[in-house]
């Protein structure tokens, strides 16, 4: 049975960053004077030519040409800095550091070289030795004391790092501070002093809604609910349309499970002209974090498909759709994916989520003229063409298929897993046009990308046993596939079927009646194999029996109406 299956030295001058010379200038120049002269051209010649290869992005060749200059001016702490940022764009955190470390030591009051060993080894969660470099920034620009104070935190020394964000709130007492603090209190589990501490920010800062949205999460938190409902009042009085606070309110609400308020806020906030759209797709994802069990989606659908009625965002379709996805309600969801793509919405992965439930529902017609409505608006997408041609395959026009899969085929790049998915594909439709050859031509391409696709490997063999050719051959493909998988119905009919055409019929009969002892399948393909089974073994009235079970399934199939007409065998395959 067939397995069905995505410059210029003076342009430098000016665009080099003052970080690689103005910034270091004094530095250089103190090198440079003790360079030959001769040294110090071949020095320059490097530095710069590295340099414009940097702008450029080739960051191994800017690495190799100031390795170079570096031999002429070993200690020039400029070069240093430039590989270690070099390896760090590519990267290659152990080398970057390594050459970040040596600019510092031969710059040491440079603080953008600092700066650059600080957030590498921040980057690679070295907290020690960031706090380290920090530590050093501080002495040289105060600015970076509140980088300094969060490297003391991420050591775990929390108690140090709010000691010392008092000592400059004693000097400066700033909001970046004050935020600073109410954050390391959090972090040190102190929830009522963050609380308190927020209150202080909104005094002094009425006018910043994040205040009012921050307390009322902080006292959610501690189960203040009543609390945090005032807090969000007190804001929304000051913002009545401020999306961060209506959603907050939003999430208290369904929290406290009022969910009739709600829906009632969120129909209200999808009215709104003052909110664009991304903002009001924040309250469906908080609807659905705070739904795990997706008990009221119904409603939300409800809500959803309002806004799209008086606004006409298309938008909104796709996400309806993706809602009656996840309550497993397929046709629904398709439904609206066309209502949206009907009426302009052309993303494209949500295009091709239409295409896949269009071909998980079998609606093979639709998903054919869909498949090349998608390809005009993307015609250079292959997988688009992978649609295409399994729906033509579906519908027998397989001159169809095999053109789009040809197409798409074209279109594939550095993508082994798609090619495999065309030549298996292309292999099916080649052998339902009857042009074997090419069909195990694309099979034999399909293996060559992985020798033990169980897919291409069941398909092969049944196709050469249909033919009647190299019955060995797919004996020994379907006992690798039976290997890997040996639950699988499909494949275990398949071998059945090699058997039955190599003539073993007893062994082809003790798989097929495993496979309906076992497993009650309701398969039409698996029922007739049996009675032809059944028929080859002299039992002509259980072949009947058999047939006559396919025939309630498939009642549309002639080759079973004569069978049980006539009571044998119609027919011998090749």
């Amino acid at each position: 049975m067939i397995k069905k299956i995505g410059f210029i030295y003076i342009v430098l001058l000016s665009i080099v960053s003052t970080t690689t010379i103005a910034q270091d200038l004094d530095s250089k120049i103190s090198t440079v004077d003790s360079i030959k002269n001769t040294d110090l051209v071949s020095f320059e010649n490097n530095y710069y030519s590295a340099l414009n290869e940097k702008v450029k992005g080739n960051y191994q060749g800017a690495i190799e040409l100031l390795k170079e200059a570096i031999r002429y001016s070993p200690n020039n702490a400029a070069a240093q800095y430039e590989i270690s940022v070099n390896y760090k764009n590519i990267k290659d955190y152990r080398r970057a550091i390594l050459f970040g470390e040596n600019s510092v030591i031969f710059n040491k009051n440079q603080k953008w070289y600092w700066l650059n060993i600080a957030e590498m080894y921040s980057v690679i969660g070295d907290n020690k030795n960031a706090e380290r470099c920090y530590k050093e920034l501080v002495f040289l620009d105060s600015k970076f004391s509140p980088d300094y104070i969060k490297s003391i935190a991420k050591t775990g020394n929390l108690e140090l790092a709010l000691s010392k964000v008092d000592d400059l709130l004693s000097v400066d007492n700033t909001q970046e501070l004050l935020i600073l603090k109410r954050d390391l209190f959090i972090a040190n589990n102190k929830k009522n002093d963050a609380i308190n501490l927020t209150k202080e920010l909104i005094k002094q800062q009425p006018y910043e809604a994040k205040f009012y949205s921050d307390i009322a999460i902080l006292l959610v938190g501690e189960n203040r609910t009543t609390e945090a409902k005032e807090e969000i009042s007190k804001g929304l009085a000051i913002f009545p349309d401020n999306p961060v606070l209506t959603r907050q309110k939003f999430r208290i609400l369904m929290t406290e499970e009022s969910l009739e308020q709600a829906i009632s806020l969120i129909d209200t906030s999808f009215r709104s002209g003052k909110l664009n759209f991304n903002e009001k797709l924040g309250f469906v994802i908080d609807f659905v974090d705070l739904d795990p069990n997706h008990e009221h989606s119904d409603k939300l659908i409800n809500s959803l498909k309002k806004w799209a009625d008086y606004s006409n965002e298309v938008g909104v379709y796709p996400i309806i759709g993706n809602l009656y996805k996840i309550n497993n309600n397929p046709e629904e969801a398709l439904k609206n994916f066309k209502i949206g793509f009907e009426n302009g919405y052309s993303e494209f992965a949500t295009l091709i989520e239409m295409l896949a439930l269009e071909q998980e529902l079998k609606q093979y017609d639709l998903l054919l003229s869909d498949s090349e409505k998608v390809i005009k608006l993307f015609p250079s997408h292959p997988v688009l063409f992978l649609f295409k041609g399994f729906a033509a395959s579906q519908l027998s026009d397989f001159t169809k298929s095999i053109d789009a899969l040809n197409t798409g085929l074209s279109l594939v790049e550095n993508n082994k897993e798609l090619e495999l998915e065309f030549y298996s594909m292309l292999g099916s439709s080649y052998y339902g046009n009857n042009e074997s050859e090419k069909a195990f031509a694309s099979l034999d391409k399909a293996l060559s990308l992985e020798q033990e696709n169980t897919v291409v490997l069941n398909n092969y063999s049944y196709y050469l046993a249909e033919e009647g050719l190299e019955l060995d051959k797919a004996l020994e493909m379907m006992n690798t596939v039976i290997s890997l998988d040996n639950k699988n119905t499909t494949y275990l009919d398949t071998l059945a079927w090699v058997y039955y055409k190599k003539g073993d019929y007893n062994k082809a009969k003790g798989i097929l009646k495993r496979i309906l002892a076992e497993n009650k399948v309701s398969n039409a393909g698996i029922l007739e194999h049996y009675g032809d089974v059944l028929y080859k073994l002299d039992k002509t009235n259980s072949a009947v029996i058999q047939w006559e079970r396919a025939y309630e399934i498939a009642n549309n199939s002639d080759i079973l109406k004569q069978k049980i007409e006539n009571r044998s065998l119609i027919y011998e395959n090749k």
